[in-house]
């Protein structure tokens, strides 16, 4: 074999090394995008399940027995949270219960999910606007973290008195 076949051998395997690093990276791309996909989706379940669990409840503590003709009548923003005795979601029975609540849904797949949720007072006609006094509408945001992917993910509900 003559020297110029053996360069040519040398840049073959050269070439061939690089197609397998780029296959092989192009493979772990797609699983990594696939791993995060599912992971999104499982976010969003955990999230769509505490926002379901806090719409069966009533708007505010001052609802929970008797109607609310003003709003003046409602819970003052600064004290949004849960009553005494209330430590736990199931003992919830007022939307703004759900404000700094926090916890872990551990699912098989993809481990920890850690969730917090804030409520707070919004503009009606604006729910992008936090109000400083109460109002018939309230945001409930759930914050979910995962190590599969690097932000937090968000989710919204404004729900109406």
């Amino acid at each position: 074999m003559g020297s110029g076949n053996q360069l040519l051998t040398i840049a073959g395997i050269f070439l061939l090394s690089i197609l397998i690093l780029n296959s092989n990276k192009a493979n772990t791309e797609r699983a990594m995008t696939l791993y995060t996909s599912g992971s999104v989706i499982d976010a969003n379940g955990v999230a769509q399940s505490i926002l379901d669990e806090i719409q069966c409840k009533a708007f505010d503590e001052t609802t929970v027995y008797k109607a609310v003709w003003s709003a003046d009548s409602l819970t003052l923003p600064n004290a949004l949270g849960n009553e005494f005795g209330e430590t736990q979601n199931f003992n919830f029975d007022d939307i703004d219960d759900y404000n700094n609540y926090s916890t872990t849904i551990t699912l098989d797949e993809f481990g920890d999910f850690h969730v917090i949720a804030r409520v707070r007072y919004v503009v009606p006609m604006n729910p992008e606007l936090i109000s400083n006094i109460p109002t018939y509408s309230k945001r409930v945001e759930v914050a979910i973290t995962n190590f599969s992917y690097p932000d937090t993910l968000k989710f919204y509900q404004v729900i109406s008195y």
